[in-house]
């Protein structure tokens, strides 16, 4: 089993941070590993998502946003961004190809359910 390696990427441009992630997991060295990307800020992570998906034919490519709609009011639950996290969650526990998640550090520090509570 492979190590957990860590790339930082800084001072790039448009999409090449996009460019440079494709190219990583589309690498036969990684040929079975999945990545985790984490941006900047939300409007970053959508948009890396939204290129990289574009570029590896984004079958395996997930976006984890935050489940509210308003950083302010965490009443609100944006129902489709709860479905892709819990896509997300599902796809990347499974087995199978390769897996890319992109996600930003407001939508990690949501707590999620354990899979054993949703069973019980």
């Amino acid at each position: 089993m492979s190590q957990p390696q860590k790339i930082f990427l800084k001072n790039l441009q448009g999409s090449s941070p996009a460019f440079v992630i494709s190219a990583i997991f589309n690498n036969s060295i990684t040929s079975q590993l999945n990545h985790f990307v984490v941006c900047e800020d939300e409007e970053s992570a959508a948009y890396v998502h939204n290129t990289i998906e574009n570029l590896t034919n984004g079958l395996n490519v997930f976006y984890f946003p935050s489940s509210f709609k308003n950083k302010k009011n965490y009443r609100l639950l944006n129902s489709s961004h709860v479905m892709l996290r819990t896509e997300a969650l599902t796809k990347l526990g499974g087995s199978g190809n390769k897996k890319i998640l992109i996600t930003y550090p407001e939508a990690l520090f949501e707590k999620v359910v354990l899979p054993e509570t949703l069973v019980g």
